[in-house]
């Protein structure tokens, strides 16, 4: 996770200090607690790894940083769609890191599945749906699918009802490195 992804899931711009942080995550997590939102469960992983990397990295943060260039509400935007991918039928979804990774029966789902804004990657033959600031760069090495969970941490994988683990798969969790 980098600065720009944690601070876009907390939705931060302006001056952002240690209080704001902290009074951002408690407002989200009363937002997305699981008790009280279908998507909680995941989006709560989301706020609390960005959280702790804000925590870790708050000497990295001035009291004088100010964040708006490419601000968005990341965490809106992710329990949104994570609510659109479930409402599909015969989708399989799996969180790594702050990216939802698409597989199952997409053909079926191609059109709401681009309009929802996933990717098709063609070299792991399924879709995604990623923050907006994580674009293709030149020269980046293709990584498989292990290669990735083992990078950023898998949540496991789940139906598209949201509501059974697929057998086989163990949920773990992992906390995204700088």
């Amino acid at each position: 996770m980098t600065l720009q992804e944690a601070l876009n899931v907390f939705n931060l711009s302006g001056e952002i200090t240690a209080d704001s942080i902290k009074a951002t995550y408690r407002k989200l997590s009363l937002k997305y607690h699981p008790d009280r939102n279908p998507a909680g469960t995941d989006m709560m992983k989301l706020i609390n790894a960005a959280y702790e990397w804000l925590n870790r990295n708050m000497d990295r943060i001035s009291e004088g940083f100010s964040h708006t260039e490419g601000a968005y509400d990341y965490a809106a935007k992710f329990g949104d769609v994570l609510e659109q991918l479930r409402a599909l039928d015969g989708l399989e979804l799996e969180i790594i890191g702050n990216w939802i990774w698409i597989t199952g029966e997409t053909k079926a789902n191609k059109e709401a599945l681009k309009a929802i804004g996933c990717r098709f990657s063609a070299k792991k033959v399924c879709w995604y749906f990623r923050p907006e600031e994580h674009r293709s760069r030149n020269n980046r090495k293709s990584h498989s699918m292990d290669e990735i969970r083992d990078m950023h941490g898998s949540q496991g994988r789940e139906s598209s009802n949201g509501r059974s683990r697929l057998q086989g798969q163990k949920r773990r969790v992992t906390t995204l490195a700088a």
